[in-house]
């Protein structure tokens, strides 16, 4: 029999989930700063430059269980390991929340619930899942869909991308004439990685290419921007196959929105990856081999030799 503890804390966490659903374009909403979409027009795609000088400048997006840029789970720790050994002269940024366009973490106490968000977070440490665990899944997943709503996504993404901007300045990025900028994002963090790209090459006047690790990405208008979208999918991810179909632009029976246009311009490169599925022992960051190398091995490899190119 569940407890009555137990049942209370549900209660509150769906409580927490309802409410924070509701406020979703609220948090965005409170950092408007006059950005729309049609203000987007005046910007001109930036195409790659052939001097790439300078140390090359990666930023991770964790996926939607992420509760702080500083909380990312073991498995994507290690995969951040792994690719700063494989490629060592490339500074990789990997402390950013980005599902919030202040780059605030759940963890924060100016937060409604945050204190829910603290004993998921200790859950989750303590190596035990729940269903409050799925509640941050939620509660960013509606975060990753105010991203690709064409009314409230420019905002959160110009925030999204103020965010990027000053963790790169802070990690050296000269603020002109700097290398292009490359963003991975897992997830729902793709979606984010697009959606901030367009204010990205706008403040930087550099290139910026979006790799995407099992990406829920909708038909954004930062496409326009992307130089280059590595799209990576696991053979097994039906998350990624249900972000394709849930985001009807990205059919193609509507060839002119942007992700078609992308496709057909040649800057939308997918790879598949036999035996992965979206999270989880099975997923990109996962252990099980193929052929005596392992998911997290074969996407650190892969990922390395775009960043190469």
């Amino acid at each position: 029999m569940i407890s009555s503890i137990l049942l209370v804390a549900l209660g509150f966490g769906f409580f927490a989930l309802i409410i924070t659903a509701a406020l979703s374009p609220l948090e965005t909403l409170s950092w408007w700063a006059g950005w729309t979409e049609a203000e987007l027009d005046d910007l001109k795609p930036i195409k790659k430059r052939d001097e790439d000088s300078g140390r090359q400048y990666v930023v991770y997006l964790s996926g939607v269980a992420s509760l702080s840029g500083n909380f990312l789970l073991p498995r994507e720790r290690a995969f951040i390991r792994r690719l700063r050994k494989s490629v060592p002269d490339t500074v990789i940024i990997s402390d950013i929340f980005p599902y919030s366009p202040q780059g605030l973490p759940l963890l924060e106490s100016p937060r409604l619930f945050d204190q829910i968000w603290r004993r998921v977070q200790k859950l989750k440490l303590d190596g035990r899942q729940s269903i409050l665990s799925a509640l941050i899944n939620l509660r960013n997943i509606f975060q990753v869909m105010v991203s690709a709503d064409h009314r409230y996504g420019p905002i959160f993404n110009q925030g999204a991308a103020s965010v990027i901007e000053d963790a790169l300045i802070k990690a050296g990025y000269p603020i002109k004439g700097g290398p292009p900028i490359t963003i991975i994002g897992y997830s729902g963090g793709a979606q984010v990685a697009v959606g901030a790209t367009s204010f990205l090459t706008a403040r930087f006047s550099a290139p910026v290419r979006v790799i995407s690790l099992g990406g829920v990405i909708a038909s954004d208008p930062g496409l326009q921007y992307v130089s280059k979208l590595h799209h990576i999918i696991g053979d097994g991810d039906n998350i990624q196959k249900f972000g394709a179909i849930m985001f009807p632009e990205r059919w193609s029976i509507v060839p002119h929105s942007n992700w078609n246009i992308a496709k057909h311009d040649g800057r939308i490169k997918k790879y598949i990856l036999p035996d992965m599925v979206h999270a989880g022992i099975n997923g990109y960051f996962g252990r099980p081999t193929r052929n005596g190398i392992s998911n997290a091995d074969r996407l650190v490899k892969l990922v390395s030799n775009i960043l190469e190119t």
